[in-house]
């Protein structure tokens, strides 16, 4: 009840002239339980929920917010807002520091940008003596995506400003997982940048060499996600963690595929593909198992 009146009243209007609808807000909302003896249930649960909105409410926000003002930079800056607020480990690789670990794929993406691009990493220690019990979350942060030199339709481009989404949901799902302190190691990965059609952007024919060493040659530029993620990916797996699940929204093909009722995972391990479908149904999410990439 708590997280759904919470996000039931979330509205993003800090941009409105006139300001927002200020007296739509309340400023208190009171539980009744007969029950005494429920009463300590009671409160874990609305102190859950709040939690749980709150984060939801970071994610809405990093989408909402215009790609002028939620650049990759100002994305690192909450992420460590968020890390210093929940007692997170933070880090945050630039292009100097990402050209030096040959991440060619997630560098081609950013060179047509003037916006730095980042590389965020939020850490969360929840069984630190046993760093094999981990989980990684990498999130795409596409702040704006034009589709590069292979260039989008006009029409609903100004949507593409939520191509960072993935990157939000990682960064709102290290705050939960912070509070609710689970017993495992989680490290969150955002790869953020933006796709531009500058003069020094990525040509469909370009071959670019990723942090592991495979060549990959740029068909359309507006595949730009995994690109960014593959790199991202390699680096987790540089740094020991051995069950990565990538949030992104990274095909429009999938929504042609499953409509918007849905998200659709794929992946190579069946167990911790359905780890994910069983947390999507505790939080009446659908997540539907899309393909097997073996």
């Amino acid at each position: 009840m708590a997280e759904g009146s919470l996000l039931g009243l979330y509205r993003f209007d800090r941009y409105y002239t006139n300001g927002g609808d200020a007296d739509e807000d309340f400023e208190e909302l009171t539980i009744a339980e007969l029950d005494e003896a429920r009463a300590d249930a009671i409160r874990r649960g609305v102190s859950k929920g709040r939690s749980m909105a709150e984060a939801t409410m970071i994610a809405r926000n990093l989408v909402n917010e215009p790609a002028n003002i939620m650049t990759p930079t100002s994305m690192a800056k909450v992420a460590h807002e968020v890390a210093e607020a929940n007692s997170l480990g933070f880090e945050v690789l630039n292009n100097d520091d990402m050209l030096e670990k040959g991440m060619g794929a997630f560098m081609g993406v950013a060179q047509g940008s003037d916006e730095p691009a980042k590389l965020i990493i939020l850490t969360y220690e929840g069984d630190p003596e046993n760093p094999g019990n981990n989980l990684g979350l990498i999130g795409k942060g596409i702040t704006f995506d034009t589709g590069g030199i292979s260039l989008k339709p006009a029409a609903g481009m100004e949507s593409m400003k939520g191509d960072m989404a993935g990157g939000a949901s990682v960064i709102a799902a290290m705050q939960i997982i912070a509070q609710l302190r689970p017993r495992i190691n989680v490290t969150g990965m955002v790869a953020a940048t933006e796709n531009m059609p500058g003069g020094s952007a990525q040509r469909p024919g370009d071959v670019v060499t990723a942090m592991n060493g495979k060549t990959i040659e740029i068909i359309n530029t507006d595949a730009e996600g995994r690109l960014v993620l593959a790199d991202a990916l390699c680096l987790a797996r540089e740094r020991g963690i051995t069950r990565l699940v990538d949030i992104a929204t990274l095909t429009g093909a999938m929504v042609t595929t499953l409509g918007k009722a849905c998200t659709g995972a794929m992946g190579n391990d069946d167990g911790l593909i359905g780890d994910v479908i069983s947390a999507g149904k505790t939080d009446r999410r659908k997540i539907l198992a899309a393909a097997d990439v073996r």
